[in-house]
């Protein structure tokens, strides 16, 4: 087995791990929710019209409503969707969707795309390649200071095992990351930006690798930030 098999593998058995983890623990979570969404309820029936107990029953309705986002997350999270069985263009998917991409973006942040001239048809579903890429743009823009800037482009590449695919690639020239955290990028809680508990790239990375693609990263201090996704193409097109 060559270093980057066994990589692969001890990274697959801690994304089993997590992945158990996170749905347990969303399922004791929102059990706990449930009830305190009851007593709220219940509470606010028993205090009446007082205001200033009004006022503190909201207060906790919006930290139950908070817990209830991080349920989800890990809901997503152990049960990553696939991609679909398509077919797909993936830069049809692209095109389609860079008005919602290019929200995305804060104030004095830019996006560019470069896409292949020639289709690139996937075995995968328009609105999940398409979803796809607005959680990888919004995972690296959220980090991004003013003035950076995300770069999308598309191309032909190769999948284990020298399969032809599509390539996906995702960058930003943000600050980057230190060499440990770079490493564990698609860990869960390893990359937090505004609005992400540290779900949304390890969601993806198990959307991708359970629909047979592949995710690599890249990162450095300075340097910003490169996400690469490879997906089979659908039958018929490889040859193209």
């Amino acid at each position: 087995m060559s270093v980057a098999e066994r990589d692969d593998a001890i990274r697959a058995a801690r994304m089993d791990a997590a992945s158990q983890a996170a749905r347990v623990l969303a399922h004791e979570i929102a059990n706990h929710l449930g009830t305190m969404r009851t007593m709220l309820y219940l509470l606010g029936d028993e205090l009446g019209p007082d205001p200033r107990a009004a006022e503190d029953l909201r207060a906790v309705a919006r930290t139950v409503d908070g817990a209830t986002q991080l349920v989800e997350a890990l809901r997503g999270f152990a049960h990553a969707p696939l991609l679909g069985a398509g077919p797909a263009d993936l830069n049809a998917a692209l095109r389609g969707s860079e008005a919602a991409l290019r929200t995305l973006m804060a104030p004095g942040t830019t996006l560019t795309l470069d896409l292949a001239h020639d289709p690139l048809v996937v075995a995968a579903d328009t609105p999940r390649l398409a979803a796809l890429a607005l959680d990888l743009v919004g995972a690296l823009s959220g980090a991004l200071p003013a003035g950076g800037r995300v770069a999308v482009s598309t191309g032909r590449g190769r999948i284990e095992g020298g399969a032809p695919a599509a390539l996906l690639a995702v960058r930003d020239d943000g600050p980057g990351l230190e060499p440990d955290r770079a490493a564990r990028l698609f860990e869960p809680f390893v990359f937090e930006v505004a609005h992400d508990v540290g779900l949304r790239l390890p969601t993806l990375y198990n959307t991708v690798i359970r629909s047979g693609g592949a995710v690599t990263a890249e990162s450095a201090p300075g340097a910003g930030t490169c996400i690469r996704i490879t997906l089979p193409l659908a039958a018929g097109a490889q040859a193209r």
